[in-house]
This record gives structure tokens, sequence and C-alpha cells, in this order.
């Protein structure tokens, strides 16, 4: 366990980063540690993210009690790809309607 004074992290903050590994670095003020510094790489960027986002939490067990009344639909894979189906089939039709609209537009002018 890595103990530094928040004074000492302000003005060697290069150098303490540069020394961190893969080891937490406690911060202390007067004595109590008020902050804890750690590496992190890009990939572990969105792990971290939602390891400690409350909302995203708060969200799951949203549904984790959801499950537990039976009031979620179990995932079905048959389901989901007649369902994304008619989602592209719409969005399709939506672009040809917004093409169309865009020709039109352009004879007028």
């Amino acid at each position: 366990m890595k103990v530094d004074t928040l004074a000492h992290v302000k003005n060697q903050l290069s150098r303490v980063l540069d020394a961190l590994g893969g080891e937490p670095l406690f911060i202390t003020r007067n004595g109590k540690v008020v902050a804890v510094m750690q590496a992190i790489s890009d990939d572990r960027i969105e792990d971290y993210m939602l390891r400690n986002s409350r909302r995203f939490w708060s969200l799951i067990e949203s549904r984790r009690r959801q499950v537990e009344k039976g009031a979620v639909i179990p995932f079905d894979p048959e389901s989901y790809r007649k369902g994304h189906a008619a989602v592209t089939e719409r969005a399709i039709a939506r672009e040809k309607r917004s093409r169309y609209k865009r020709k039109k537009q352009n004879e007028k002018t």
C-alpha cells in the first residue's frame, strides 16, 4: 500500500503518475486519507465507469426486482430477429420517403 501527502502529489504529479504502476496510492491531508489514485489503461475505462456508476447499478437493481416479480419478458432470439428486421424495414422505408421528399423539393426550385 502506497501513501503520500496531498502536497507532494500536487507538486510532483507527473512523477507520481509515472510511479503508480498497478498499485493504488492513498493520498492524505493532515494525516487522514482523502483520496485514492490508481493508474488505468484505455481498455479498462468503461469497466471502471460502470463499476462506479450509481445510475447503472440502480438500473440493474430495478431490473433484478422486475425479474423476481416475473414482470420481465425473457429474451427470445427469434422475436429479437423479427423485431430487428421490422425496425430495419421501417428505417429503409423512412429513408426512401426522405429521399422522395428531397427530390420533390429540388424539382420545385
